[in-house]
């Protein structure tokens, strides 16, 4: 071993002799030596980047709010009790997102999406919180309470609408409510998991089917625009159908529906007093 040390000549701070001394370093080598002390005793003085705590970047939110807008089945902007608006994501919840390029996906993120407006556009919400209060994308992370006992992170899982999404840490007595609620979705045909089509109802029935997606027959009375929506509305004016604007080259001939017994297909909601169905695909609307 000593002779191959010796055999790596300057490289070696020192090497055996065979008077038993060592080589006197070189200047260069001391000056580089004795500024690697240096460096070393100041690195081991200062804290070390790893020991560091992080500082707190989570504020303290109120535990209430009112919804102000829906953007899909898990995520809503709250207009929290200090005024100040906030995207809120749903804890545990896997909802398909909007703008999905395959058709079947994206209508279900669009029935995920009616589902919760239809439950949650303007209702005075409350609000717990988990480990973490913001995600990778800063939104709040909540459960969400519209009313004492019923969580709406459940209720939207059991109800076929949403997963349950488990690829992040929370409460594991929550995990396993919410594994619980889609698997008895699932076994129950709700929403998403519905294996049968939509029942066809009349516009005498609508008020009784509320919140489930469902097919209904109606002559339609009339169509005009009103702001951002096309209106198809029924002989008695008891039920109506909408469709936004920038959905309508999708729908060609729907102007001219006045007068034609139709069956739309979708989910059955209550906006200002009205029972409606929302149209987005093709597929909602038959001419019978």
């Amino acid at each position: 071993m000593a002779e191959v040390l010796a055999g790596r000549g300057e490289e070696a701070l020192s090497g055996p002799e065979s008077s038993g001394r060592t080589r006197p370093l070189k200047a260069s080598k001391k000056r580089r030596l004795l500024a690697w002390s240096i460096l070393s005793y100041f690195l081991w003085i200062l804290p070390s980047p790893a020991l560091r705590f992080p500082a707190a970047t989570e504020e303290a939110f109120p535990e209430s709010g009112a919804i102000v807008r829906v953007t899909d089945g898990d995520t809503v902007t709250i207009r929290f009790a200090d005024g100040v608006e906030r995207r809120v994501r749903f804890i545990g919840v896997d909802a398909p997102e909007m703008g999905d390029p395959r058709e079947d996906v994206a209508f279900r993120a669009f029935l995920s999406k009616r589902f919760a407006f239809h439950h949650l556009y303007r209702r005075d919400v409350r609000l717990t919180y988990d480990f973490s209060q913001l995600d990778e994308h800063g939104r709040v992370l909540a459960y969400i309470w519209p009313e004492e006992g019923k969580l709406f992170n459940d209720f939207i899982i059991r109800q076929g609408f949403a997963a349950a999404f488990l690829k992040y840490p929370y409460r594991k007595d929550y995990q396993k409510r919410f594994r619980a609620a889609e698997a008895e979705a699932r076994k129950e045909n709700r929403g998403f998991w519905r294996r049968e089509a939509p029942a066809v109802i009349s516009v005498s029935e609508v008020r009784s089917r509320l919140g489930e997606v469902i097919s209904v027959r109606f002559r339609c009375a009339g169509v005009s625009r009103e702001r951002s929506f096309l209106y198809l509305r029924s002989e008695d004016d008891a039920f109506e159908v909408l469709v936004p604007r920038e959905r309508l080259l999708f729908f060609p001939e729907i102007e001219s529906c006045g007068g034609k017994e139709l069956i739309v297909t979708g989910f059955l909601e209550e906006f200002r007093g009205r029972p409606q169905i929302m149209l987005s695909f093709p597929r909602q609307l038959r001419l019978t």
